[in-house]
């Protein structure tokens, strides 16, 4: 069985990524430092996602389990051997990671693993393969800088599902469950794929990825915005308020 590994049991890790890395056949061990989180994780095997839609339902994610990435030897040993890896811990916690990947794909190197390894960067950061690659050189030994270009994917992502934030209440009765929209279509940077990827449900090629992002950032978010403004101009409270108000969506979907 391949094995994934997710770096980051957050929103956007349990949210998304490893429900769509389970939905193609991978094991996914999270890498994270919340322990209860982990401890539940792996006495639960797995976790229960929410979609909130017109009428929610629930869905299992299962065949995952979750590693303290504190303990840096268990961690890199699980990149080491890994099929994929993929990163969702926010761009500020993004350096402290390095070292540990550095690690892992030193031992995966040591044994002879010359297998490509692609990285899925999930972080809502301007050009962060070109970051992510700088920082692990800093990490590796010059003779290990071959390696790196050659078999590593730096691959960009665009994350556009909303997680909507949970209540003290709800994480109190279950930590491990996570709420999401339907939307969940992954576009990634297919010029940064090294070998080949498995196919990944909802997964997206773009090429140049470049447009991709700008077009997200100038037009997704431009709507975003604009339904937000609109709808605070008119005295509402919620997003859904100002979409079914009709002067706003036609104004926004001429923008």
């Amino acid at each position: 069985m391949m094995k994934a590994v997710m770096y980051g049991a957050g929103n956007v890790g349990r949210g998304f990524i490893a429900e769509l890395l389970t939905e193609a056949g991978y094991e996914v061990v999270f890498l994270d430092v919340n322990q209860t989180l982990i401890d539940c994780i792996n006495c639960d095997k797995g976790y229960r996602q929410v979609v909130v839609a017109e009428q929610n339902f629930e869905k299992r994610i299962e065949n995952v389990r979750a590693v303290n990435s504190m303990n840096a030897e268990e961690a890199a040993a699980e990149i080491a051997d890994c099929d994929l890896l993929a990163t969702a811990v926010g761009a500020n916690i993004l350096p402290r990671i390095v070292p540990i990947i550095a690690k892992g794909l030193q031992k995966r190197w040591a044994s002879g693993n010359d297998a490509p390894l692609n990285i899925l960067i999930c972080e809502n950061l301007n050009h962060v393969d070109a970051i992510l690659k700088a920082a692990l050189r800093q990490s590796l030994d010059s003779s290990e800088y071959a390696k790196l270009d050659s078999l590593v994917g730096f691959v960009e992502t665009s994350i556009g599902r909303m997680i909507p934030v949970m209540t003290a209440d709800v994480v109190a009765q279950d930590p491990t469950v996570i709420y999401v929209e339907p939307y969940r279509f992954l576009p990634y940077d297919s010029d940064a794929v090294k070998g080949e990827l498995p196919k990944i449900p909802n997964t997206v090629p773009f090429s140049p990825f470049t447009f991709y992002v700008e077009r997200k950032l100038f037009v997704h978010n431009m709507g975003h915005l604009l339904c937000a403004l609109l709808g605070r101009m008119k005295g509402y409270t919620y997003t859904w308020e100002s979409v079914e108000d009709a002067e706003i969506y036609a104004l926004c979907k001429s923008a």
